[in-house]
């Protein structure tokens, strides 16, 4: 006890403190102790397997060089099927007083919500006098119209 007396007078240590530093002093060997029996050859739980990766590695590696058109790289025992990908798009493609909701998610910058936002404004305020209108439909701005800009159109032409 005279220990705990002297911490607490040399170094202003409250009995909790001096409390953690007993218990950390007394694990620290502890703690040593127990792992080096566990590195003792032949010990249960002894030393570690060494582990080779080579073979994982060498497929993740062949996967992730696989170009998204390589099918022959991915397997089929995949646990993730791959993300359903958008066809490709043809400039002036999509008419945007006709298309469907479907169509209109193929556009870029546009998911479900722009999609049915577009149609919503479309049917209360007819249909897209030009390209331009599109600025009129809440989220779409500036550059989210010059980005679809190129992909639609407002009239029966392809």
């Amino acid at each position: 006890m005279k220990f705990l007396t002297d911490l607490h007078q040399r170094f202003g240590f409250t009995r909790n403190e001096i409390h953690v530093i007993l218990f950390l002093t007394l694990t620290l060997p502890v703690g040593l102790g127990i792992r080096w029996l566990r590195s003792a050859p032949g010990a249960p739980g002894g030393i570690l397997p060494t582990v080779d990766y080579a073979q994982t590695d060498s497929m993740f590696l062949a996967r992730s060089r696989a170009t998204p058109h390589d099918s022959s790289a991915a397997s089929d025992s995949s646990p993730r099927a791959a993300p359903a990908r958008k066809p490709a798009l043809v400039p002036g493609g999509i008419n945007v007083n006709t298309a469907t909701k479907d169509e209109l998610v193929r556009l870029p910058g546009i998911g479900e919500a722009f999609a049915e936002r577009i149609i919503l404004y479309r049917n209360e305020n007819g249909p897209f006098a030009s390209v331009s209108d599109l600025s009129n439909v809440k989220g779409i701005g500036p550059k989210k119209l010059e980005r679809l800009r190129p992909f639609v159109r407002t009239d029966g032409l392809r």
